[in-house]
């Protein structure tokens, strides 16, 4: 739910732009410039079109738009002391006379009156039917109301209130209950004489759907205020660089707009009053052009807001219900997500910089969100604190033998002859998962290790144990806290489990366990519960040492390795695939682990306390590329996967055959299955222009990934284009080239990969509809590889975290019993 950019019309005239406006009958949009010339664009597709006419019959700045709807009429005033009726086919219908300059018109629907803002008044103009042949078609002989001492700028009717705002720094607040046909007085409800501390330029009416209203008034000192309907300040923004231009409400993300010198908007909570412009994504994607904004319409029909700007641009935004909600901003490429379903549900997401970030959003409104930080160091201490402990290092008594050790596998002997940088070289998170039933966060990182975060318990002792001196004050005192006041602590398990789960979450994280069986990269995790009949909670783990190990996380400890019992098997019997291992989940239904891997296929195995009884049950075999992802869908009972060959492939539960094959015309780097429709919401990264070193041309893409004895391998012909991340490992680069007449392939050194140019890449979260076999929604916004998808069911939400260094929040696809809508397009099969 998010706006997003349309269109941008750069060519509108050598004048500035005085007046903006939306014409709802003809669909047009209305520009007034400074010498009084009118230009109207088509607007009827709901994208700019062309210039449809171009007039000049004011001799002054035009100053405002006003459109009648009974009459059809369309009205425009200038300062030139005239009001000018246009007829539907866009000739002057009636010119009026009003003698001083009009800054300002406001249709009052309740009386059919124009209330406009004339040099220092404000009058009131009744209206007469437009078929009589002789008069105006609006009364010239208006009522007017004298209450300011300056130029009035702006005028805004609701009902039966009018609300004006001056030079004079005065914000009035009219009732026009009594005025009836013939009568049009306005009775002062309200006069703030001192609304601003300068000027008030700008003025419009604010109305969200839970029918709250409120009027919003920015001046040039700086300052935007928020107006309830009887006058009174409810919420004041400052801080602008310079004088606030624009204002508008944007009612389908429930935000004001404010335009203050910068090529931004900022944009603000009215309930709150909170300043959300870092957590909505608007401007913060698009690629800015360093000119201010000026003004701004909003255009309720369709949702859409019109913008100016200082170089007399015309910007378009649409609302997009399938854009980013909220943007939370990160100083380091995200790598993973998970999140916990208690109450306040967190979300949790892992970096390349080795910190775990905890997300929980605030009551105040559904953008912003508190951010805490897990340090990396932290982790690393209990590693080091963890190792001290085993081998006893500081103690009086240090163990130089090892009978009294349980005999370690073959990959623990590995770690203990491996060097401590080993440990601390690649700190990138690239898996994580949220056990619920412990409380439990466990992160896989780059750096061979497995991290267990759980909730500080000597914390959680203190706070359950905190109780205010003078309990009777409780009581005293309880009908002003309401909800907030203590309680008493229930004894059923229902009550402390809820107790226990706010409690946790106030207490805070600590790094409790480091698991260092791995020794390369952990880029699988999946946890069997109690829920399958076993005693305890398990943790499966693998990486890129192709090994899958078993660990009994009530116990934070090791519980075994898989063990290949196939007498065929040519290689070390802990070995579970040929290539490296991608992925990993697990599969309550059917009690079953899946595993991806670089060798093209995807393993699926029987769940067991003993690895040397983890059967082989099927092996996927199908993709041309390295399998980045695997996932199990509950919904429809399938297997999913996703390949760097540019399909997704939907496989039978026992794995025997490739059901459907669809082709995300781009690499896949992310997997997420919506637990509620079942539907396959995806990663795909696709690349729109190389950079400046490829010219204006563009090509084919054709994506793979090479490894030969540590040397890449690319395009001889633009050997600069290759998008290398510089935080990632060389073992991961992805190199991008393009089809090229007589292409070869050369060997690249490494300082030569070092001054490669990034190409421009998109890569934005797609959601697919197996049953339908459609793509059913796109969620655009990251600029760069999305790298993991959860689904958060409670919120209807989807969640994606990208190397752009953001974490961004979407509105889920809601799957609808009616025919499909017309802008799903379908996607093909292989």
């Amino acid at each position: 739910m998010a706006m997003e950019k349309l269109a941008v019309i750069k060519d509108t005239h050598n004048k500035g732009i005085t007046a903006l406006s939306y014409n709802p009958m003809k669909h047009e949009i209305l520009v007034g410039f400074e010498d009084g010339v009118i230009k109207v664009w088509d607007y009827s597709t709901g994208e700019a079109g062309k210039l449809l006419r171009s007039v000049r019959e004011h001799d002054g700045w035009v100053t405002s738009f006003l459109f009648w709807g009974d009459a059809k009429l369309l009205f425009s005033a200038a300062n030139d002391g005239t009001i000018i009726a246009w007829g539907s086919g866009g000739a002057v219908y009636d010119r009026i006379p009003i003698g001083s300059p009009v800054y300002c018109m406001a249709w009052n629907a309740r009386r059919n009156q124009i209330v406009a803002a004339v040099d220092s008044t404000v009058q009131v103009f009744n209206m007469r039917d437009p078929g009589r042949e002789i008069g105006h078609v609006i009364d010239t002989k208006a009522y007017v109301s004298k209450e300011h001492s300056d130029i009035v700028k702006c005028v805004v009717c609701y009902e039966s209130r009018v609300y004006s705002g001056g030079y004079d720094q005065r914000f009035i607040v009219y009732d026009s209950t009594f005025s009836y046909k013939g009568n049009k007085s306005l009775s002062v409800v309200t006069k703030v004489t001192k609304a601003h501390d300068a000027g008030i330029i700008c003025m419009c009416l604010a109305r969200d759907s839970d029918n709250n209203t409120w009027v919003l008034s920015g001046a040039f000192d700086k300052v935007v205020k928020v107006w309830s309907q009887d006058g009174q300040v409810m919420h004041k923004f400052d801080g602008f660089s310079t004088a606030v231009t624009g204002v508008c409400y944007v009612k389908p993300i429930k935000t004001i707009w404010v335009a203050a010198g910068t090529e931004e908007a900022a944009m603000y909570d009215p309930k709150s009053g909170e300043n959300v412009t870092d957590f909505i994504g608007t401007f913060q994607d698009e690629e800015n052009n360093g000119f201010p904004l000026v003004m701004f319409h909003y255009i309720s029909d369709l949702g859409h807001v019109i913008g100016t700007n200082s170089r007399r641009h015309l910007i378009l935004w649409k609302y997009n219900s399938s854009g980013c909600l909220t943007t939370l901003k990160n100083k380091c490429a995200m790598e993973s997500l998970t999140y916990t379903r208690k109450v306040p549900l967190l979300i949790f997401s892992g970096g390349s910089n080795g910190h775990v970030s905890k997300w929980e959003r605030l009551q105040s409104n559904n953008f912003m969100y508190s951010k805490e930080i897990f340090l990396q160091s932290e982790a690393k201490s209990r590693l080091t604190a963890q190792i001290a402990a085993k081998y006893d290092w500081h103690g009086p008594k240090r163990i130089l033998g090892n009978e009294s050790r349980p005999k370690p596998s073959f990959l623990n002997t590995v770690n203990q002859l491996s060097s401590a940088s080993e440990h601390t070289s690649n700190i990138s998170l690239l898996r994580s998962i949220f056990v619920e039933n412990l409380d439990l966060l466990v992160v896989a990182s780059e750096d061979n290790n497995i991290y267990v975060w759980g909730f500080d318990e000597d914390a959680v002792k203190v706070l359950e144990n905190m109780r205010p001196a003078d309990e009777n004050l409780i009581y005293k005192y309880a009908i002003l806290l309401g909800e907030k006041a203590f309680k008493p602590i229930k004894k059923d398990k229902e009550g402390s489990k809820e107790h226990d789960s706010v409690t946790n979450r106030v207490a805070g994280f600590i790094c409790k366990h480091v698991f260092t069986e791995h020794s390369s990269c952990v880029t699988g995790l999946a946890v069997v519960g109690k829920e399958t009949g076993y005693n305890t909670t398990y943790l499966l783990s693998a990486g890129w040492d192709r090994r899958i190990f078993l660990w009994d996380l009530e116990k934070a400890c090791f519980h075994d390795t898989f063990r290949n019992t196939d007498p065929s098997a040519l290689e070390s019997e802990e070995l579970a695939s040929d290539g490296i291992i991608m992925d990993l989940t697990y599969s309550l239904e059917r009690n079953e682990f899946a595993y991806a891997s670089s060798d093209k296929l995807v393993y699926i195995r029987q769940f067991s306390e003993r690895g040397a009884e983890m059967t082989l049950s099927a092996v996927l075999q199908g993709h041309e590329a390295e399998v980045t992802q695997v996932r199990w869908n509950a919904v429809l009972t399938k297997w999913i996967t996703g390949s760097e060959d540019g399909t997704i492939r939907v496989w039978r539960a026992d794995g025997m055959a490739c059901d459907l094959v669809l082709s995300a015309q781009g690499a896949v780097s992310a997997l997420c299955i919506d637990q509620v429709n079942g539907c396959i919401v995806a990663g795909v990264q696709e690349i729109i222009s190389a950079g400046k070193s490829a010219g204006s041309r563009k090509y084919r893409l054709v994506l793979f990934v090479l490894l030969i004895d540590g040397e890449i391998k690319a395009n001889q012909n633009s050997p600069n284009i290759c998008a290398v991340p510089t935080f990632m490992p060389l073992q991961m680069l992805a190199i991008y080239t393009f089809s090229f007449p007589g292409f070869q392939v050369i060997t690249l050194s490494k300082s030569t990969v070092e001054k490669c140019h990034l190409l421009t890449m998109f890569s934005f979260p797609r959601v697919y509809d197996p049953e339908s076999r459609k793509i059913v929604q796109k969620n655009l916004g990251h600029n760069d590889s999305v790298r993991c998808i959860i689904h958060i069911p409670e919120r209807s939400q989807y969640v994606s975290a990208s190397w752009d260094k953001t974490v961004r929040i979407w509105n889920a696809y809601k799957k609808s019993r009616k025919k499909p809508a017309k802008d799903t397009t379908e996607f093909a099969d292989s």
